[in-house]
């Protein structure tokens, strides 16, 4: 049954513009008729013998919106299909594992047919567009360097060139990327490379079959390239090469990803994948990539442990909620730490640790109030490498330690207390100067700033701020840091804002607004408080008419579908800004915007009046302005 857009129309439930129609009130077994247009998602769905107890829900949503939500015999969801703007027609379809949203599929365009695919929770972050609506995913919104190495391996399996081409750099990445042409050049000669080393792996990886499991992805720290060093405006955070180990027919190999480029919230790919466990560095082809290709080490030992490790992220993947999230992560660590003990490669074992360090600090932040468990354990690892460990290694344990203590405490206080950021910005402190060399000094640097920032000590922040820039100036960190100072010395100074209109991409400068009070509001969609300040800022509009006072809306969402969406349903009259990459991007970083939302109000004259104005204050402030003038 073709499912093109199911319509909700009067007495009757219609399927696209097929002849097929239900009653209207429609019955389980009808709702799950309705399957993915994407393949091998786990989602629940009842035993035949079930299916009669389940429950059918009509929702009712703002406005004309609704749709059903389909319960399980215990009350647990399975399925909701929801018509979001009232036109009749299904524009949303969710499935759930075990009672949670795993996946979705949208209707972004409104035309009936299924454009953006998301995985959620335990299925990972995936978001996938497709373009021309044909099922299948053109370009990724959100994937992380793991996802990347499956889908890679996939693509192989299939020989199917149009999957890898989704994975990599297309022309609306690089325009966002804003590179140099000699960086441009570059880029372009890799990806011109892809075809033909992906038909080479392909002939090569022949026996590989839909059994073919993706076991471990491993790759080596991320690296910062400054735009200073290349001589353009974005830093570039990049993979240099990811290895992945995968199992066939009870055999280990390996295949290398090429390099990976993070685009907002994507990692993508550079150029075709290669074969076996060594990758030939681009920049030096005498010499052999150091990173991940070294440090993967598959011995008697260690094959029965990467087994295990295999089976238990088989299971994990299912694991829906808090519990079954720290069941899998102690298990998961538990066999990490094994496979650093039964590692040779020093790179190895620090690439197990670190991960099971990750994987402690998850269940730690995962677990109920009362169970330590996870983060004793935590505790235990951090000591043990501070003892026999790298100071990078120890530094790595002591930050994901730390981090999870922290984020304990605050699920487990009622309120934000002063004594828990005050014990938090020691912490900070500390690791900073204990481990000065760490991965993520310039993190817990940025962190002592904003904390400081939160509790009204902007001098503190500042020499933060200064001291991260300064000591880490290739940080990726960096710029935010260099923005947040320009911010906090805002006041006085012209404010500077240029890029383009969301949707059309029009040049805008708020240098043409100069002369009219201008409200700059940075905001996403996914932060609640922007639905009511959205109301409160078009109520302001209304009252002082937009003579008075202009209205800037920088959109700082990963896509600007999302925000489009959003302004569809909460519009407001004005100037909206957006740019890729989200609160990574330009438009975030040149003022160090790192807390949505975030507002600034800025005089005749161009200067700002105020950073820290809030948009219950507005009106008063415009007014006390308008009296002076």
């Amino acid at each position: 049954m073709a499912r093109t857009g199911l319509r909700i129309l009067g007495g009757l439930l219609l399927w696209g513009t097929s002849s097929v129609a239900l009653a209207a009130n429609p019955t389980a077994a009808d709702l799950l008729k309705l399957q993915p247009k994407q393949t091998n998602i786990a989602f629940s769905t009842p035993a035949e013998a079930e299916i009669s107890a389940c429950k059918v829900e009509v929702l009712k949503g703002e406005g004309n919106s609704s749709g059903y939500l389909l319960r399980d015999p215990q009350g647990q969801p399975l399925r909701r299909f929801f018509d979001t703007n009232g036109d009749r027609y299904i524009d949303v379809w969710s499935y759930f594992q075990d009672g949670k949203e795993i996946y979705r599929e949208i209707d972004s365009n409104i035309n009936r047919k299924a454009d953006q695919y998301r995985w959620m929770g335990p299925l990972g972050m995936k978001h996938g567009a497709d373009v021309d609506e044909d099922g299948k995913i053109d370009t990724w919104k959100m994937i992380s360097p793991e996802e990347v190495s499956q889908e890679l391996l996939q693509a192989i399996i299939a020989r199917d060139f149009d999957r890898l081409k989704a994975l990599m750099l297309n022309d609306e990445d690089i325009k966002a990327l804003q590179l140099p042409n000699a960086e441009l050049a570059r880029i372009r000669d890799k990806i011109a490379q892809a075809q033909e080393k992906f038909q080479k792996t392909t002939a090569a990886l022949i026996a590989l079959t839909n059994k073919t499991q993706w076991m471990h992805l491993e790759t080596s720290a991320p690296q910062c390239i400054p735009a200073d060093a290349l001589g353009g405006t974005t830093d570039i955070i990049r993979y240099k090469n990811g290895t992945i180990l995968y199992a066939n027919e009870g055999k280990h190999d390996f295949v290398q990803t090429g390099e990976m480029i993070l685009v907002g919230r994507a990692w993508k790919l550079v150029t075709g994948p290669t074969v076996g466990i060594t990758q030939v560095d681009d920049e030096n082809p005498r010499t052999a990539n150091g990173g991940a290709a070294d440090t993967v080490e598959v011995t008697p030992e260690t094959q029965p442990l990467l087994n295990k490790l295999r089976d238990i992220d088989e299971r994990g993947s299912k694991a829906a909620d808090a519990a079954g999230i720290v069941r899998y992560n102690l298990e998961r660590a538990a066999i990490l730490e094994q496979l650093a003990d039964a590692s040779h490669k020093e790179g190895s074992k620090e690439n197990w640790l670190k991960q099971a360090a990750d994987s402690l600090s998850s269940a730690a932040q995962n677990s109920p109030t009362k169970d330590s468990i996870a983060h004793k354990k935590l505790i235990e690892l951090a000591a043990k490498v501070a003892k026999n460990g790298s100071p990078k290694l120890a530094g790595y344990v002591a930050f994901r330690e730390m981090s999870a203590d922290y984020t304990i405490k605050l699920a487990t206080s009622p309120k934000i207390t002063d004594k828990i950021q005050d014990e938090w910005r020691d912490r900070l402190k500390k690791f900073w100067e204990t481990y000065p060399t760490a991965d993520d000094a310039p993190d817990a640097l940025l962190q002592l700033g904003m904390v400081s920032e939160f509790a009204g000590k902007e001098t503190e922040a500042k020499n933060w701020y200064e001291t991260l820039a300064k000591q880490y100036p290739q940080s990726k960190m960096a710029k935010k840091a260099r923005g947040a100072v320009r911010r906090l010395e805002s006041e006085g100074q012209h404010f500077e804002l240029a890029g383009t209109m969301l949707g059309n991409e029009k040049p805008f400068d708020i240098k043409q607004l100069q002369g009219k009070v201008v409200v700059v509001y940075y905001w996403a969609s996914w932060n609640g408080q922007c639905v009511n300040d959205f109301a409160k800022l078009k109520l302001l509009q209304n009252t002082l008419g937009s003579k008075s006072v202009e209205l800037v809306c920088v959109n700082l969402d990963n896509n600007q579908q999302d925000a489009i969406a959003f302004l569809n349903k909460n519009p407001v009259a004005g100037f909206h800004l957006y740019e890729a990459g989200a609160l990574e991007s330009n438009l975030a970083e040149s003022y160090g915007v790192m807390v949505l939302p975030n507002l600034f109000l800025i005089g005749k004259d161009g200067k700002v009046l105020s950073r820290s104005v809030q948009v219950t204050s507005l009106e008063d402030e415009i007014k006390k302005l308008e009296k002076k003038d």
